[in-house]
């Protein structure tokens, strides 16, 4: 029986990373089943330090650095967070859902193919300026906007002005891009400068 127990880490442990825009439940139930320590957690998000920023479009002396506000931090998940954070809770209440449960209440929250997008910003001037904010991707030759901007509770006023999260909800449901490749998004800040920024998401980083 131990056998069977460590051969099935080391498969679960080999399987390759690619974001899946739709979940199955076999996956429903590896990311639950990772949330209650059954098995190694699955990676479900993408998170990275925002150190420099790229240009989409803008003059490097008038954007760089960003007059104003600027991300500190981004992070990226899909279906696959939303599962994994409603088993978390689940756990943490002591109670025990299953995956397909998990995945019934993770689709009524984030459609199939759709990105829930973390923001954290720092240096705004006024609280009301984060509503400034506009986010989107590139797809297809063209930009697609997020849907629906949202704000977790860790908003404060720090030396250099307020800083919280940003949260962007974006449909990428129509296959327009490569759940191995990589993803553009694009973003203005407050500043009125013509300047519209650029950050590369690993979607290959994820399920």
């Amino acid at each position: 029986m131990l056998r069977v127990k460590w051969l099935s880490l080391f498969l679960f442990a080999g399987v390759a990373l690619a974001w899946k825009p739709g979940v199955d439940p076999e996956l429903a139930q590896r990311i639950v089943d990772g949330a209650y320590s059954r098995l190694p957690k699955v990676q479900v998000f993408w998170e990275q330090g925002v150190d420099t920023l790229s240009l989409e479009r803008g003059s490097p002396e008038a954007c760089l650095p960003p007059k104003g506000s600027q991300p500190r931090k981004v992070r990226v998940g899909g279906q696959g967070e939303v599962i994994f954070l409603l088993a978390e809770r689940a756990r943490n209440e002591f109670r025990v859902i299953s995956g397909e449960e998990a995945l019934s209440a993770a689709e009524k929250f984030l459609p199939p193919g759709h990105l829930r997008i973390y923001l954290e910003v720092a240096g705004l001037p006024a609280l009301e300026a984060r509503e400034a904010y506009t986010l989107g991707a590139k797809v297809g030759g063209g930009y697609r906007r997020a849907y629906r901007v949202t704000y977790l509770d860790d908003w404060r006023k720090g030396e250099r002005g307020w800083e919280g999260t940003l949260v962007f909800y974006l449909d990428l449901s129509d296959g327009a891009v490569d759940p191995q490749g990589t993803l553009s998004l694009i973003f203005l800040t407050e500043s009125p400068q013509d300047c519209l920024y650029r950050l590369t998401v690993n979607l290959g980083a994820f399920e």
